[in-house]
Order: structure tokens, then sequence, then C-alpha cells
């Protein structure tokens, strides 16, 4: 091999590594962030649903509450004997205070994590409680969902609480 050819395979490769390493920066610039994107959309979501459903609990209308459940959904909360299945019938254990709420006490909930598994489905987790006029706590616990969204809302499909 001459020197020149040489010289001019060495500066293919060095063209064709340098071409690869930016086409492979400005395919990824944008696409790299995806998940973390995605993700962060799933927490907006979950905690404007959370905010949204805290402020309808503690109003006390059963089908307003029901009304943030899938048509399917599931109701499987301490203090039952067994899962509920249904918005209706969902409706019809908030009327007759299944969920053991404590009357005049105000529901409180945190989101610690939400993940977004694709298909318009998330699950999120966090804690819960329940405070009486004066602040104390009465009740408590950790909850795991798992919500949809449907033409743009979220609705919860899964709802799993635990008392501590």
């Amino acid at each position: 091999m001459t020197t020149s050819n040489r010289s001019t395979l060495i500066n293919s490769v060095l063209s064709l590594v340098l071409l690869m390493t930016v086409s492979t920066t400005a395919w990824s610039d944008g696409h790299g962030d995806h998940q973390a994107k995605k993700q962060l959309d799933a927490t907006s979501l979950i905690n404007a649903f959370t905010a949204n459903f805290l402020k309808v609990f503690n109003q006390g209308d059963a089908a307003k509450i029901a009304a943030l459940y899938t048509e399917d959904a599931i109701w499987s909360i301490s203090g039952l004997a067994e899962p509920v299945y249904g918005r209706a019938a969902i409706q019809a254990g908030i009327e007759s205070n299944a969920g053991d709420t404590v009357d005049g006490a105000a529901l409180n909930a945190v989101v610690y994590t939400s993940r977004d598994l694709g298909n318009g489905y998330i699950m999120a987790n966090g804690s819960w409680e329940q405070r009486d006029a004066k602040g104390a706590r009465v009740d408590g616990g950790l909850w795991g969902n798992l919500f949809q969204v449907v033409d743009g809302e979220v609705l919860m499909v899964l709802e799993s609480t635990n008392r501590n």
C-alpha cells in the first residue's frame, strides 16, 4: 500500500467515524430524553389527578368521586372484606361508607412515584391520611394505584390502599 493510498484510507475511516458521531448525536438530540419527558408527563398527570381527587373527595359527593374511576374499575381499599368492581358499585360503596371514612376528617395524599406504562396506563404510589378538624391524624396508610388516560382525562382503574 502506497503512502497516498494509506493516507486516503485513514482519512476515509476518520471521516466515516466523524460522520457517524455527528449523525448519532444529531439523531439522538431530543430523542434521548424521551423516556424522561414521558415520566415527567406521568408525574404531572398524576399530581393533577390527585389534587382533583382530594378536592372532590373532601366535598363528599359520591357520584363525583365515582366519576373519577373507569367504568370497570376495581376498588380494593383497607376496610373492605373483598374488592368492589365497577364504577356504580364503587359509588354505592362510597355512599354506604364502606371504606370507613371518618366523619369530619379531610383526606390528604402525597404522590411518591409514578411510571408511564405505555398504552395510556400509568401506575403511581404514595401515602394518604385523614386529619380531623383540629389537625390530628385519625387514619392513614399507603396506596398503589393504576390509572388510565381516557380521552385526555386521567381515571383510576385500580385503587389499592392499606392502613398503618
